[in-house]
């Protein structure tokens, strides 16, 4: 598994792939991605938190879970190198529920600016009940939004529309300054890819978005160069 890279196209940037204790949340229904966890995570994450190097100024940290999560140990070596190597700009991912946390989470980082990334899926509240994403159905874009600033979106599974992958790349694009959009792959989980789905959106809504700044198109787990 590859847990470092360096991101040279578009949003230039460091890329870390922290191993974790284990989700909290671990209820998603269309991953198995909580499967990479440790008792000892700071044995695989000492080695790549030193080869940051600082060069774009940008950093962003990633783990099985959320970043609220991660050990003491590599917590507090991360703060260390993002102080050392003088990275400006600092992005986390967390789940909805650890929201009112955020503020006391960047403060360990005073010398960035540090932003969050949340993996609503879908801004359909229905689809986000079926997926067990853990964010009420009350919960709408623009509440999302208060506390951060980007998110990750899941598409062409089963049972989807184009219609509603359209539209929830439309409130992204409107409302965050940042967006992942994921093309589904197949795990081992019973969520599956919608094959005609895919291939419209990867024949027709790709070449229409993958310009765009904010947005990151993701055809496969490992285009981040991690994973």
């Amino acid at each position: 598994m590859e847990r470092y890279s360096k991101i040279e196209r578009g949003y230039r940037r460091e890329m870390l792939l922290l191993q974790g204790q284990g989700c909290r949340w671990r209820r998603c229904a269309f991953c198995d991605y909580h499967e990479d966890r440790s008792s000892d995570p700071f044995a695989v994450n000492r080695p790549l938190l030193e080869r940051v190097t600082g060069e774009f100024g940008i950093l962003d940290v990633i783990n099985s879970g959320s970043c609220l999560e991660l050990d003491e140990e590599s917590l507090s070596l991360l703060t260390e190198v993002v102080r050392d190597r003088k990275i400006e700009t600092l992005w986390f991912e967390a789940h909805y529920m650890y929201r009112h946390h955020l503020a006391d989470f960047a403060a360990r980082f005073p010398s960035a600016e540090v932003k969050f990334r949340c993996g609503v899926e879908s801004f359909d509240p229905g689809l986000r009940e079926r997926w067990n994403k853990g964010i009420p159905r009350e919960v709408t874009p623009d509440e999302i939004a208060r506390w951060f600033q980007g998110v990750c979106l899941l598409c062409c599974t089963q049972g989807e529309t184009r219609e509603r992958i359209e539209r929830d790349v439309a409130i992204a694009r409107e409302k965050f300054e940042y967006a992942s959009v994921n093309l589904f792959c197949n795990n081992h989980t019973a969520i599956r890819r919608d094959e005609e789905l895919a291939r419209w959106f990867r024949d027709e809504l790709y070449p229409q978005l993958k310009e765009d700044p904010r947005l990151e198109i993701l055809l496969d787990n490992t285009d981040l160069g991690v994973g």
